[in-house]
């Protein structure tokens, strides 16, 4: 489904390697040298390489390794091991191992029946070679009036669970089919009305499914050729708006931040960052110095799953269900990013390295971009008796990567503040999957035409984050917070005047009652504490506010093929206790998956305590998108997001020692040249 371009860099070398840090992805050296041992234990299977990806050790290790547990003598060497996930060839049979590099040998290898791993690069290539050479696809496209198959294109998709083949037996994909009138034409302007089923085991389609029309007197439709195009050699220079002048971000003393290898230091946040296949981006450790004390806050996040169903309930469209981090890969999606384009300022990247079918290492250069952005007002405050203004900007630190999942592209930024908040957000552009329609077909109700005979249908976006806190210490619970109009009625002497409300705080005690929807009504967030640390002021324990204003219903219904593949979005808030095989929600063998093993399924096997211990919380946001003719031919940004908050943490607001800053700093400028100069933000009186 991806369509990243894949940047070879070429490694010989197999030697072991220097020092790394025991969350460091595998560099390439490290990824030649694990294939090169598996490919000399199992000299006699015919198999590929899936995935070589870093085996993250124990958190219990870690937490000893990294200083928090103190109750041991300190961990100071960590083994570092790599997962392999193998396909042997042609019965497409999975095995998982696990080679540790410190001994240079195989610790652990087994058959893993019924699954199917992650779809790479390598298959999405082969079905789209595939696809324009198969015949039965040549007979549908010159049925179409199609003959120049270099003008045919294919996203192949996963294909989630097809009636025809069940089960995971058979690894198996479909291709949605679009043309292209020329060069860097958008495809998604002249979508075809056939889906082939291809059997990756055998390399071969299976079958042809024609998308027929619904209310038309056509039995096929014909092929719309207007073009919609949005690159710069279709627009025209000449085209593009002539008063965009331009905005210069520079920071002439250099970046506030520092890097040492993958750790960075940022106004008193410290955290490390990695790359891997799977979830892309993952922030470990983060912690925050207040005073003389450094205060663990999560041990790990990383958005571990997502799902985008799409509305039309005829086939195949009830197929399209995207699990884009199971199923594709973050990592494997993500695009090298351009200085000045993704990134605006002082940019410091940091490059990721993946594997081939081959057990070769590919660098993808530029993966992670870190930097610093205005944000805005911090705090402000002006005194209206004698006009005094006090104004401190708010900066914040960006991490981010963006992906490419066929026609979709995610912007996905980790944001870091300097009053102690975290946001997560996605920025959702990229092109509209559409669906041809004949001349006089509609799109019914689960669509809109966004151009003569395009459909584009109705879907939404889950992003389920899991989020493994150590606020003040591993032992964390969840309280949930509502607010409600008070009981009491207007002239009761608790509520004489009938203003009153309260807010109702509920601990969430196991993994049943820790099972929780959003609530607008009741303005629904939730704090994780720790109860072993009472603030000093509230005579509560000290906590971090989780709450997002994207928090979509999931609109498909319960016994539904999604709802049972992706349980994770039908709530809010999930909690569970930390368990290292359990980091993704919708399973680690999404892939075709029937749904048995989800954070759903983890929650309910039976009621577990979630009361001060090692607790994960799995949170789902998102969005409906009910397309629209300006989303045609590329989409603005849609933005949706979540964040967390010290809430009763600290002793006071933890930026009142940030400095303001002013014209001479800044080198703001009146843009009007006759402007009288103005004060700086901490200023004397402007009383009139």
């Amino acid at each position: 489904m991806a369509t990243a371009v894949k940047e070879m860099k070429t490694v010989t070398a197999a030697t072991k390697s220097p020092y790394f840090h025991p969350l460091d992805q595998l560099s390439a050296d490290e990824v030649v040298h694990v294939s090169h041992i598996v490919r000399s234990a199992k000299s006699q299977m015919n198999f590929v390489f899936n995935t070589i990806t870093l085996k993250e050790p124990p958190k219990h290790i870690m937490m000893s390794f990294l200083g928090w547990d103190k109750s041991k003598p300190r961990v100071m060497h960590v083994e570092r091991e790599a997962l392999v996930i193998i396909l042997e060839k042609p019965t497409m049979k999975v095995y998982e191992c696990v080679v540790s590099l410190d001994t240079e040998k195989i610790k652990s290898w087994q058959y893993v029946p019924d699954v199917q791993p992650i779809l790479t690069m390598d298959e999405m290539f082969e079905v789209e070679e595939l696809v324009v050479k198969d015949e039965s696809v040549r007979a549908e496209c010159a049925e179409l009036g199609i003959t120049d198959m270099s003008q045919v294109f294919s996203d192949p998709w996963a294909i989630a669970r097809h009636v025809n083949y069940p089960g995971r037996s058979k690894r198996m994909m479909q291709a949605l089919m679009y043309m292209r009138t020329c060069e860097e034409d958008n495809q998604y302007a002249h979508p075809l009305d056939f889906v082939p089923i291809i059997d990756l085991g055998t390399m071969k389609v299976v079958a042809i499914e024609r998308i027929k029309p619904r209310d038309s007197k056509f039995t096929r439709p014909t092929i719309p050729q207007q073009k919609h195009n949005f690159l710069p050699e279709f627009i025209g220079e000449e085209n593009y708006r002539k008063d965009v002048k331009p905005i210069i971000v520079q920071q002439p003393q250099g970046v506030s931040f520092t890097v040492r290898g993958n750790e960075i230091d940022w106004q008193k946040w410290n955290m490390r960052i990695s790359m891997n296949y799977r979830e892309g981006l993952v922030i470990h450790n983060v912690s925050y110095r207040d005073g003389n004390e450094v205060r663990p806050l999560f041990y790990r996040i990383a958005l571990s799953e997502m799902v985008v169903p799409y509305a039309d309930p005829n086939s195949p469209h009830h197929r399209k269900h995207a699990f884009d981090v199971g199923e594709y890969g973050l990592g494997l999606c993500t695009n090298s990013l351009t200085l000045g384009c993704d990134c605006l300022g002082s940019i410091y990247y940091f490059d990721a390295c993946f594997n081939d079918h081959n057990g070769k290492p590919f660098h993808m250069p530029n993966a992670i971009c870190l930097h610093e952005e205005d944000h805005g007002i911090l705090y402000k405050h002006t005194d209206y008796r004698n006009g005094r203004a006090h104004t401190v900007r708010s900066r914040r630190l960006v991490i981010s990567q963006i992906v490419t999942v066929a026609n979709y592209d995610y912007g996905l930024y980790y944001y870091f503040y300097q009053d102690g908040t975290f946001e997560y957000e996605v920025k959702a552009t990229g092109e509209l999957n559409t669906h041809v329609l004949a001349e006089d077909e509609s799109p019914g109700d689960y669509g809109v035409i966004v151009a003569p005979q395009i459909n584009a249908q109705y879907h939404q976006h889950f992003f389920t984050m899991r989020i493994d806190p150590m606020i003040d210490g591993p032992n964390n619970s969840v309280v949930q917070v509502d607010t409600y109009r008070s009981p009491f009625p207007t002239g009761h002497k608790r509520n004489q005047y009938g203003n009153a409300f309260v807010y109702k705080p509920t601990l969430l005690k196991d993994t049943i009652e820790g099972q929780a929807h959003a609530n607008f009504e009741t303005s629904r967030f939730w704090k994780i504490i720790n109860q072993d640390r009472i603030h000093p002021y509230t005579k509560e324990p000290v906590g971090w506010k989780i709450m997002s204003h994207s928090m979509a219903p999931f609109y498909p219904s319960e016994d539904s093929v999604v709802a049972e593949r992706a349980p994770f979005a039908k709530k809010g808030l999930w909690v569970t206790p930390y368990d290292e095989k359990q980091m993704f929600a919708g399973g680690f063998y999404c892939n075709q998956s029937d749904g048995s093993d989800t954070v759903e399924a983890w929650a309910n096997r039976e009621r577990q305590s979630i009361v001060n211990r090692d607790i994960v919380l799995w949170f789902t946001f998102g969005l409906t998108h009910l397309p629209r003719v300006e989303d045609f031919p590329i989409m603005p940004v849609e933005y949706c997001s979540m964040m967390m908050k010290p809430t009763n943490f600290f002793m006071a607001n933890p930026a009142l020692d940030v400095p303001p800053t002013n014209k001479s700093i800044n080198k703001s400028a009146h843009a009007d040249a006759d402007a009288k100069a103005s004060s700086c933000c901490t200023s004397g009186s402007n009383k009139l």
